[in-house]
């Protein structure tokens, strides 16, 4: 695990499932201290349960920019911006971290970008740095894949009647947001072409989908999501004419290559090291001290944020099958907006 030599002190803004995994994650970093969380209103009771079990304080998003060095961004998409507004004044906050999606909208990610300019913004896309998918995209890497495939089923997440506008989609969004990076280093190349076959909506949000995606070196690949299913899983497939490589996401990242474990699973100490958590906080802390660029970048959320707004646009036009070119996708609406216009 990397070491740092001095202490840094990281906040987290928000108090749901994805802030308390994120907090978790710095609680397991060397040299790396919780400076608290901040919520909306220090009297929240999600705020207070989170930093209770932190054992750390509840502060306001002004107070929290004051006392640490790098921050993850954890609240619902459309309450980010104004998060990362109140935290930018800071002198000494140096870097953040922002959950996936980390905007409803492509400009929504650009104006983040901006309220932060000058200082590294991370894309939070744990996957990228789990050991186990860093050995599957290692493998593919020296393919010619003519399958790829990603498959995606969780639970209902029951976000409420306001979903689809907090969030800004269905399942293409929530949870695959943290998934279409990793299928684009997969594919090599970026994405031009995202047609949707089956698009299942239902109040408004898609709750399932087949999406089919075409990359600028010509290689294809299928996702196939869905909301509803008892557990959660997930998996990566890549084929050509010589290999097979594959990883399982949950409950734990395994790869295979060739029908064969890929590499034993680190021992950590921490569960959450295996998802790729820790190492995401520890690529924050090293960016905020100048070691490293921030990996991924907001660009990347851009381009994962493209795919269910182009996905909802060929759904939208009832185009079955008919491929959007991700240059039509407009800028200013979310994958939800465009379903529903």
């Amino acid at each position: 695990m990397w070491d740092y030599s001095g202490v840094m002190s990281v906040g987290i803004v928000g108090a749901g499932r994805a802030a308390t995994l994120h907090a978790e994650a710095v609680r397991a970093v060397s040299g790396v201290r919780l400076a608290g969380v901040a919520a909306r209103s220090t009297s929240s009771r999600g705020a207070a349960a989170l930093a209770g079990a932190l054992e750390c304080p509840v502060l306001t998003a002004q107070e929290l920019a004051k006392a640490c060095d790098a921050a993850v961004i954890a609240t619902p998409p459309a309450a980010r911006a104004e998060a990362l507004a109140e935290l930018a004044s800071s002198r000494r906050l140096r870097a953040v971290l922002v959950e996936s999606p980390a905007a409803t909208s492509i400009d929504g990610i650009a104006e983040l970008g901006a309220a932060f300019e000058g200082r590294p913004a991370m894309a939070a896309v744990n996957l990228l740095h789990a050991p186990a998918v860093r050995r599957m995209l290692d493998a593919v890497a020296a393919m010619d894949p003519h399958h790829l495939e990603l498959r995606l089923a969780v639970p209902d997440p029951a976000r409420g009647p306001d979903a689809g506008r907090a969030f800004g989609g269905g399942v293409t969004v929530d949870p695959a947001a943290g998934f279409w990076p990793v299928l684009i280093a997969a594919m090599g190349a970026a994405v031009e072409s995202v047609a949707a076959p089956r698009y299942e909506v239902v109040d408004g949000l898609d709750r399932a989908a087949s999406v089919l995606l075409e990359a600028a070196n010509g290689r294809r690949a299928r996702a196939e999501l869905s909301w509803g299913a008892p557990v959660a899983a997930a998996s990566l497939e890549a084929a050509d004419s010589a290999h097979v490589a594959r990883v399982d996401i949950w409950p734990v990242p395994a790869a295979e290559i060739d029908g064969s474990p890929a590499g034993p699973t680190p021992d950590s100490g921490h569960p959450l090291a295996a998802l790729g958590y820790v190492a995401q906080i520890e690529r924050l802390v090293r960016a905020a001290n100048g070691e490293a660029q921030p990996w991924p970048d907001l660009a990347v959320a851009s381009s994962a944020l493209t795919i269910p707004a182009a996905a909802a646009l060929s759904a939208q036009r009832d185009g079955v099958g008919v491929g959007v070119d991700v240059s039509a996708v407009p800028r200013d609406l979310s994958p939800f907006e465009i379903l529903n216009s």
